[in-house]
């Protein structure tokens, strides 16, 4: 069975997560800050339940017990797991680990351990918070750097952003649309600014992504417009570089770092561009990170929000997507007035 990069380190995580239920708490930095709050009971996977007992895995479906399986035997398994995967230089393509294909057509009866795409959750697990003394569900992103990096905020026509141009003709929009080379979209914003047109905000494409944007924060579609045009008039694309560049003082500067922070949590953890959301995050638990040697940390949203939010500010940047399919930096005219799109697309640094 061929799985890509991030689906095989999806696989590792579940099993290091048998073989290993106590779960790493770590900061921002990655600096183990608790090592015993919670530890994993069982692994929930539709309607299939794994429960962890000293040295056993008991595979429960529909309530009935299937299998059990001896901790040391997914020790062994994943950690060639872990061997195969870090051998496999390319980050992106399926491929097929066939040592382990018994294993998998066993414990997941021959399917993905993951759930639907339409699901934020990667994995959803019984825990014992032990400084609350009780059993709780939580559901968890799994985000690996084995692999090629994350996209956070998938590119869509729901994230176009349209601005109107000003200062602006027919001549300096037909020859801004004829550079065609392979920075276009850097050299049109150069010679846009070099003729003195000014570039204005005017809203978010899709009326579903700009109610969701409002919900975080009514002027979040400003900022968001603010940033994105920045990330191409300054070529930067980091998040914390763009903060500093919109914020006039120390006060600005934690002004947007928490409204960029709640849109960070909000995309991670809940809301989608294309649906419209009400509010309330699908994962409650925090991210299961896996670092590029294949340990296992948690950044938690239970008891440490704050944390996850400053990581997910210093961990990400936008993207540029497909300039030819979201037509970026090329201009059009309506009711005799000039118009261009930007796309938002965020990613993992």
């Amino acid at each position: 069975m061929g799985f890509n990069k991030g689906e095989w380190s999806e696989l590792y995580t579940f099993l290091y997560l048998l073989e290993k239920p106590n779960l790493i708490i770590v900061d921002e930095n990655l600096k183990v800050i608790e090592e015993n709050l919670f530890r994993v009971l069982e692994i929930v996977l539709g309607k299939r339940k794994y429960k962890i007992l000293d040295d056993k895995i008991i595979k429960i479906v529909k309530d009935k017990k299937i299998q059990e399986y001896k901790i040391g035997c997914i020790s062994k398994q994943n950690a060639l797991l872990l061997q195969k995967i870090l051998a496999h230089k390319k980050a992106k393509g399926s491929f097929e680990i066939k040592e382990i294909d018994e294993l998998i057509d066993n414990l997941f009866d021959g399917k993905k351990p993951k759930g639907s795409s339409k699901v934020k959750g990667d994995l959803e697990a019984n825990l014992l918070d032990n400084q609350r003394s009780k059993i709780v569900n939580l559901k968890y992103n799994i985000k690996s750097n084995l692999g090629s990096k994350a996209t956070l905020l998938n590119a869509s026509r729901h994230t176009n952003f349209i601005y109107e141009l000003k200062n602006i003709n027919d001549e300096v929009m037909n020859e801004n649309n004829s550079i065609k080379s392979r920075k276009k979209l850097l050299e049109r914003c150069e010679f846009l600014n070099k003729h003195g047109v000014t570039v204005e905000f005017v809203k978010v494409e899709s009326s579903t992504f700009d109610y969701n944007l409002k919900l975080i924060d009514s002027n979040l579609d400003k900022i968001l417009a603010q940033m994105l045009y920045l990330s191409y008039s300054k070529n930067e694309k980091d998040i914390q570089k763009l903060i500093t560049l919109i914020s006039n003082n120390q006060d600005d500067d934690n002004f947007y770092k928490k409204k960029m922070g709640d849109f960070a949590n909000a995309v991670t953890f809940g809301m989608r561009a294309s649906e419209k959301w009400n509010g309330v995050n699908e994962v409650n638990g925090g991210i299961i990170l896996v670092t590029k040697i294949g340990e296992v940390y948690l950044l938690d949203l239970v008891y440490f929000k704050e944390i996850v939010d400053k990581y997910l500010i210093d961990n990400i940047k936008l993207d540029s997507p497909s300039s030819k399919r979201y037509k970026m930096f090329e201009i059009y005219k309506k009711n005799d007035r000039y118009y261009l799109k930007l796309n938002l697309q965020i990613r993992f640094k």
